[in-house]
């Protein structure tokens, strides 16, 4: 039998990930089964780059030798997960095609007509997004990379497009994932054993608390909206419009919102767990906590072997006693337990976190996308 590998690509901040899974079919002969999870990156900042996308592609287009994927996992809506088959697509003429699609709940065209509190909120937090964004349009205030990162990345115009994309590859209608949902038609695996851990086919579950547009006080555990008059001044040589706004803009909530906005999407991610002969590999998106938090409720997360470290090695990706469920400080077996992020400095504040990454190392051997080439790869390989 052939090896499992888990390719993991350099797209700077974001996720393409091809798995080459040996399998048999319905007639017991062997093949490959290749597998697509995301492929995207960061559309501002020092992570984004769409020039990024042409090697990848091409290398996914070689490995497939003219076949479409076995299967294509879009496992949240945003840019940095979503927007490469598109871009490859209509501008380098590179159409990657698949027999079966899964995508994440959240993305079916019905969806928020079905869960009437997730519209009401994810229209509140377009709404928050739309304001900071006509903000800052405006404004004197400074645009830092991270804030751009999130504004482009939780473009729900832009993704939309992408994602209806990914809806039209597939040579049946996608399979929208929660962790209830009946997968039982939609596997193409025999000898590997999948399971769906994540999200909450309710993902009103996942919004946090906006801050609302106060004057000065603090209500609850939100953010203040605005400094007192005279509670600061300009420092020497700086304008007081490009000071100001920029106290408005910390001080508003605007960057609280921001961060709320994108941890609702991130939660959404779908979280895959493949069992390959005694191998156990977990793929789980960007979770945050809140999903982590779930999970582990329900009595889901196990050690595993491999794991895809969640959202590009942030704290938030990776909570403690979450990471201490699959990634357990001893091990469950003598089979070597590997890692990999998939991750770019310049993105966002305070990302790769670096205790986050020393911690993992403790528990695993952990690869890093930042050690390939622009466009290349790292593999992961397990025997069979």
């Amino acid at each position: 039998m052939a090896t499992l590998r888990v390719r993991v690509y350099n797209v700077f901040f974001g996720d393409a990930i091809l798995l080459r899974i040996p399998e048999v079919d319905a007639d017991g002969q062997e093949i490959i089964l290749n597998v697509l999870i995301d492929v995207g990156n960061a559309m501002a900042g020092g992570g984004g780059d769409d020039r990024i996308f042409a090697p990848v592609l091409a290398d996914i287009q070689r490995e497939l030798g003219g076949e479409p994927l076995d299967l294509y996992v879009m496992t949240h809506e945003h840019m940095d997960h979503v927007q490469g088959l598109l871009y490859g697509a209509q501008k380098l003429g590179i159409e990657i095609k698949a027999r079966t699609v899964w995508m994440t709940a959240s993305s079916a065209p019905d969806y928020y007509d079905r869960f009437p509190d997730a519209k009401k909120k994810r229209a509140l937090a377009c709404a928050a997004r739309e304001a900071i964004a006509t903000f800052l349009t405006t404004s004197a205030a400074p645009v830092s990379d991270s804030i751009a990162a999130m504004l482009a990345i939780n473009n729900p115009r832009a993704s939309d497009d992408c994602v209806g994309h990914i809806r039209g590859i597939g040579a049946t209608s996608p399979v929208y994932l929660h962790r209830t949902a009946d997968i039982g038609g939609g596997l193409p695996f025999r000898r590997t054993k999948v399971r769906i851990l994540a999200p909450e086919q309710d993902t009103s579950i996942y919004y946090g608390r906006l801050a609302p547009p106060s004057l000065g006080v603090i209500q609850d555990d939100t953010a203040p909206t605005l400094l007192p008059p005279g509670a600061t001044t300009p420092p020497a040589g700086v304008s007081a419009g490009d000071f100001f706004d920029l106290v408005r803009f910390r001080s508003s909530g605007m960057s609280a919102n921001l961060r709320t906005i994108d941890k609702a999407a991130n939660n959404s991610s779908v979280v895959l767990e493949l069992e390959w002969n005694g191998w156990l590999l977990l793929f789980p998106g960007d979770a945050e906590e809140k999903s982590w938090a779930i999970m582990a409720r329900h009595g889901l997360l196990r050690p595993v072997h491999f794991l895809k470290v969640s959202h590009h090695g942030s704290k938030n990706g990776s909570p403690e006693a979450e990471i201490d469920a699959v990634l357990p400080e001893l091990p469950i077996d003598d089979r070597p337990r590997q890692a990999i992020v998939s991750t770019r400095e310049g993105a966002y504040s305070g990302l790769p976190d670096s205790a986050t990454l020393d911690r993992l190392k403790t528990r695993a051997t952990l690869h890093d996308t930042r050690h390939a080439e622009p466009g290349g790869w790292v593999d992961v390989t397990f025997d069979a």
